[in-house]
């Protein structure tokens, strides 16, 4: 059951930025109890600072206290930071930390907690994947973080501590993604206990509900509940479970057998259990979960190349696809049918079903409308990702799809990559490939602006060239969050629309497979964060 890194039909209805399942009215859930995972491979980092795997952010979204958190409705708030004053010019945040806060260990969180987490982030000889957050030319690029990410400092000159719950950010320019980034567990409050230049690889004192108690490597990891979190200002977060323990490096079968017999509360889902584990229990309703993640699947078009430079044809393919079956190769609840750029709990996402771009079954009529019969002479190389079974029949499905929109079939050449070959082949300027099939492309942190820019690069081949947009995007970018996520939903349809960068198909999904000792009312997924809260968990 390994969550990846990054990267049904019904969900298309859901509500923007977050999908739950709501506590009974009135009803308090149960506490205590420990809740035991199997996992199929080997443990993750659990080094604040240089874990980057969707199962250890998993754990570190319980362990650890932020400047700014995401709340479960995809609002980004102040946690630790009680406000923040934004200066010269967007280059500089002061942030003003709220008193409370406490590491498991009884020590305060103050600024000086934050100041350590970006010196070991920038630190050269930690090598954090957090550094290229920081220091970054064309996006976040704190002062003085290069300097120590090449090793000639061991501060990053550019944070300030004033006084024990005052932190000053300068940055070398504005960047309007720099709160959404300060909420990945890089930046949490880090206790100067932890070694500057080195990994932690056993239990080390968090600030956040929960704390590593124990981590032997490939065979155990647990939490346990912080004894100093009490309720309060920024701290709004349950408690319900004693602990975690994940057990790595189990045998799927097994795992899966003792999940069905309640031995764990959550474990892997063999391919060849899935359709009778939805039989016996159905989807979204006691103990088998799918649930969309951050990341979106789409057929990228080569702008570059004549044939796409056309809008028109653009449109045509995003019409000419069968989204539904499409989707439908990944397996029983893997992949949904999807038709923009923003993923579903992205926040500013629109899901509502009337509002969608393109519809999630092919229409040929208004494919063929759009390019007449322009295409018929006109020649196209498709590449595709050779490996399994799942690429070569989603791109079979497009070679059909692109026959009945009107290329003859021996002006398709169909061309096979193995893994991240296709992305190189695909991204290089002079590329010989109009279309890739199957592209994943996932967030980190979930904000829109930066999504959307992807898709309007103009070196990139596979966004498009448009000042236009661009302008537009930048300008809503500048409005009240609110308003912006808002403003930043519809132009996601407007660029989807109008534009046609790309032909998406499909969002991922998560299953998830429980013992019948967890409360389902206790469920509580943040689209944000891709994964059940572990603080609101509960057993029965």
């Amino acid at each position: 059951m390994p969550r990846r890194l990054w990267l049904s039909l019904a969900l298309l209805a859901i509500g923007a930025g977050f999908l739950a399942t709501s506590r009974l009215a009135g009803a308090a859930p149960p506490v205590g109890g420990i809740f035991r995972v199997g996992m199929t491979g080997a443990s993750v980092q659990i080094d604040p600072q240089l874990a980057y795997i969707t199962s250890a952010w998993w754990l570190e979204y319980a362990t650890a206290a932020k400047l700014f958190n995401w709340s479960d409705r995809g609002r980004l708030v102040p946690e630790v930071a009680s406000r923040v004053a934004v200066s010269n010019r967007g280059r500089t945040y002061t942030f003003f930390l709220r008193k409370g806060f406490r590491f498991s260990d009884g020590s305060p969180v103050t600024a000086r907690s934050f100041s350590y987490a970006i010196d070991r982030v920038a630190n050269h000889d930690l090598a954090s994947p957090g550094a290229q957050f920081i220091t970054d030319s064309n996006g976040t690029h704190i002062v003085g973080a290069r300097e120590v990410s090449e090793g000639v400092a061991a501060h990053v000159r550019g944070v300030r501590v004033r006084g024990r719950y005052k932190l000053v950010i300068r940055l070398v320019k504005a960047d309007e993604t720099f709160l959404s980034k300060l909420t990945m567990p890089f930046f949490q409050a880090t206790s100067t206990r932890l070694p500057l230049t080195h990994e932690v690889l056993e239990g080390y004192p968090s600030a956040g509900p929960y704390a590593f108690t124990q981590n032997q490597v490939n065979v155990l990891t647990s939490i346990r509940r912080n004894p100093y979190w009490k309720q309060g200002p920024g701290r709004r977060r349950p408690g319900n479970l004693a602990g975690v323990d994940i057990r790595w490096n189990l045998d799927e079968q097994t795992a899966f057998e003792q999940v069905e017999a309640n031995e764990l509360d959550e474990g892997p889902l063999p391919a060849a259990e899935v359709e009778g584990v939805v039989d016996r229990y159905g989807v979204n309703r006691t103990r088998f979960w799918s649930m969309p993640t951050n990341c979106i699947g789409y057929l990228a078009l080569n702008s570059h190349r004549p044939l796409f430079r056309r809008v028109a044809v653009r449109k045509a393919i995003n019409w000419a696809v069968d989204r539904t079956a499409l989707s439908g190769q990944a397996g029983i609840a893997a992949a949904s049918p999807w038709t923009h750029l923003l993923p579903p709990l992205f926040p500013g996402s629109i899901t509502a079903r009337r509002l969608q771009p393109y519809s999630v079954h092919a229409n040929l009529a208004k494919a063929r409308k759009l390019v007449g019969g322009n295409v018929r002479q006109l020649k196209i190389n498709v590449g595709y990702r050779s490996s399994g079974t799942v690429n070569p029949a989603q791109a079979e499905l497009v070679r059909r799809a692109l026959i009945r929109l009107g290329f003859r079939a021996g002006n398709i050449t169909m061309k096979a990559y193995s893994g991240g070959d296709l992305y190189t082949a695909m991204g290089v300027r002079g590329s010989e490939l109009d279309m890739g099939v199957s592209l994943g492309l996932c967030g980190d942190y979930p904000n829109p602006y930066t999504f959307l820019r992807m898709f309007l690069d103009p070196s990139s081949p596979t966004a498009v060239d448009s000042p236009k947009y661009r302008t537009k995007l930048a300008a809503v970018n500048s409005l009240p969050e609110d308003a912006r996520l808002k403003a930043l939903g519809k132009l996601d349809l407007q660029i989807t629309r109008n534009l046609a960068p790309a032909a998406v198909f499909r969002m991922y999904n998560n299953r998830y497979f429980f013992s019948n000792r967890v409360d389902p009312h206790s469920l509580a997924y943040s689209g944000v964060y891709e994964d059940w809260s572990i603080p609101a968990l509960a057993l029965k």
